[in-house]
């Protein structure tokens, strides 16, 4: 708890307790309407288009969203605000446009992903490789409850570490509680409070902005290459490809996220996915708002503050104090929005694909559907409580041990006490990894006739072998190995170049992307070719038997 206390964080504490007192009212509900496994996973098939999109758009917006992203803009200016809005937004719309009905269309009982996939290629080992890619999800999992945890510290007056303990404490057990409807409840009341603040804080940084020319001028002033189109020298934003191709592929793949593209199975009907996707693509488009305050930050607080914590910061200085608690609980909502969809998303895919395998089920003597499907319910809510181990753990959360641990003589490693640096980019290792795995085999399995489950397999394996490969590169280049190679004979400007693509994770995604989206086309191809041709002559005429074969079979 805070050391002391103000009318502000009053107020926020008392807002806190609302939400979390509502927020556990409707996941009771949601408990209620769970009665089987399918019902966790994706409710009964009977929400409205206008909840269900409301939760889509919730799930879209997230921490990154609302608190990371716009450290991005704050700190590489506007080639980071054009790259993180018009192509990624179009590259969304275009994703629920393509994804969205067809997935619906060719997989309308299927509860999870992996099974939506494993049934359209007929491949069971097609279904266990994606069930086994969900655990990429704790990359992102670690990203929204860092953010999270950052607004708690600066609205709730919270040390840091318990912040990660409070957040991942009361997400994880409301969807332990009540699964999707719990999700769908808490995030329909989640997202109109967004929608509200979203405007709020766009309004408020249009203001501290002033006019465009003079928020030009200033931003010019601190550095020319914040109001560039792009910026040779950023990370991220250094060439047109980056900052129009990159968002727009990155924000088409992530729809084909499990917990997103599962809301079109929530409705009743194809025309409701249309309204679902509307609905939810112009929620995602108020959110997208808030990133401009990454540009009031840098042009009221200047250059040097943290990247995972400025928003928080600017939050904090630039509403009175009463509306600034307000809206920092709002926050929190937003965070939990997304990371609540991520869970019901990750259980059911341990429940519904690993925990079902007939051979578990014959293991535990599982002989009724009824007892199969109770056995993945409890298998998902226990995936729960170890991805929320694994979530506080990477976090920075056992940070609160540390002081009964040092009296006791025991010191943590470093590791364990803080987030990592840049959570932003250590989120999408996995998360743009687990999308461009599965978004070509989401693709061709829109087909008619999808191609055989090998050839998607490949080219799941190379997208993803691309995308983590560059990557590990970069971190090995820049943990000394380029000072090896260097010293070996290896040009120096080129090592640093692979160690710059290599550490944009929207680049190595696009690169594994694009490299895999026509392998299976390809393969398909050259399998036709590599076939024997059927033989042009009639097939010979079967040899009369002989006086011992006929005896045999009249025998």
């Amino acid at each position: 708890m805070p050391d002391s206390w103000t009318a502000p964080l009053a107020l926020g504490w008392g807002l806190f307790g609302l939400y979390l007192a509502l927020t556990y009212w409707l996941a009771w509900l949601g408990h209620k309407r769970t009665d089987s496994f399918a019902s966790f996973a994706i409710g009964k098939g009977d929400m409205g288009a206008g909840v269900a999109g409301l939760t889509l758009g919730a799930c879209l917006a997230s921490t990154a969203t609302f608190v990371i992203n716009p450290g991005f803009v704050y700190r590489w200016g506007l080639p980071a605000l054009l790259a993180l809005t018009v192509p990624f937004v179009l590259g969304i719309f275009a994703g629920l446009a393509v994804l969205g009905p067809g997935f619906r269309r060719h997989g309308a009982r299927a509860t999870t992903l992996p099974i939506w996939l494993g049934d359209r290629y007929g491949s069971g080992g097609l279904r266990l490789w994606f069930a086994l890619l969900s655990v990429l999800h704790v990359f992102y999992v670690v990203l929204i409850v860092v953010g999270a945890a950052y607004v708690m510290k600066a609205t709730l007056g919270l040390d840091y570490a318990w912040s990660v303990t409070v957040v991942v404490g009361v997400v994880f057990s409301y969807v332990f509680l009540g699964g999707t409807y719990a999700h769908a409840f808490t995030n329909t009341a989640q997202g109109a409070l967004m929608l509200v603040v979203a405007v709020a804080i766009f309004v408020q940084a249009l203001r501290a902005l002033g006019g465009p020319d003079a928020a030009l001028d200033a931003l010019a002033a601190q550095d020319p290459r914040l109001v560039a189109a792009v910026d040779p020298t950023s990370p991220y934003y250094a060439t047109w490809f980056e900052v129009l191709v990159c968002p727009f592929v990155i924000g088409f793949a992530l729809v084909s996220q499990p917990h997103l593209l599962v809301k079109s199975l929530y409705v009743r009907t194809s025309k409701d996915v249309v309204t679902l996707s509307l609905v939810g693509g112009a929620c995602f488009v108020v959110f997208s708002l808030v990133l401009v305050a990454g540009l009031a930050a840098r042009l009221q607080l200047g250059d040097g503050q943290n990247l995972n914590a400025v928003t928080s910061v600017w939050l904090a200085q630039a509403f009175p104090p009463m509306v600034g608690a307000v809206v920092g609980v709002t926050i929190l909502a937003a965070a939990m929005s997304t990371l609540d969809g991520l869970l019901v998303a990750v259980s059911c895919i341990v429940g519904g694909d690993l925990a079902t395998h007939p051979v578990v089920a014959r293991r535990l003597r599982l002989e009724t559907p009824e007892a199969v499907s109770r056995a993945a319910l409890r298998a998902g809510r226990w995936t729960l409580i170890a991805l929320g181990l694994v979530a506080w753990l990477l976090s920075g959360g056992l940070a609160v041990l540390a002081p009964a641990l040092a009296r006791l003589g025991l010191t943590l490693p470093a590791w364990t006490l803080s987030p990592p640096a840049l959570v932003g980019i250590f989120g999408t290792v996995g998360a743009y990894g687990l999308v461009i795995a599965a978004l070509p085999a989401i693709l061709y399995g829109l087909r008619a006739r999808p191609p055989a489950a090998w050839t998607v397999g490949v080219a799941s394996v190379v997208a993803l072998g691309l995308h983590l490969g560059l990557y590990a590169l970069s971190q090995a280049l820049g943990a000394g190995l380029a000072d090896r190679l260097v010293a070996a004979g290896w040009d120096a400007a080129t090592l640093a170049s692979l160690a710059r693509v290599g550490g944009n994770t929207g680049l190595t995604a696009t690169l594994g992307l694009l490299l895999a989206l026509p392998l299976p086309a390809a393969l398909e191809a050259l399998a036709r070719r590599a076939a024997p041709a059927p033989s042009a002559l009639p097939p010979a005429e079967a040899p009369a038997p002989s006086a011992s074969q006929r005896l045999a079979l009249a025998l």
